[in-house]
């Protein structure tokens, strides 16, 4: 299990604008340790990507044919926006503080 030295866990926390009790330090260098060693796991797996694999099952006819079809009117789409008053820009409402 790879511990977290405690200089790298305060310098990590000075750059966060954290603070830490030195309980709570020592639980944290734990957890970061744990995080640390799952990672290792995963940059361990063996991974093999073959994009000659990918989609293989699917052939092109059983894909739809890409026909042009006409769109909404902009006027029935936009018939329920806010405009400025101008018509050039529309008002969307504030959504945070």
């Amino acid at each position: 299990m790879a511990k977290m030295e405690k200089s790298t866990l305060l310098h990590i926390a000075e750059l966060s604008k954290l603070s830490f009790t030195d309980e709570e330090a020592e639980v944290m260098m734990e957890q970061m340790g744990d995080i640390i060693d799952l990672m290792d796991t995963i940059r361990d797996a063996e991974l093999e990507y073959d994009d000659t694999k990918d989609n293989k099952e699917i052939s092109y006819q059983q894909l739809r044919s890409d026909i042009a079809a006409d769109s909404y009117p902009a006027e029935k789409l936009l018939k329920n926006a806010e405009t400025d008053g101008t018509g050039s820009c529309y008002t969307i409402p504030k959504m945070m503080e």
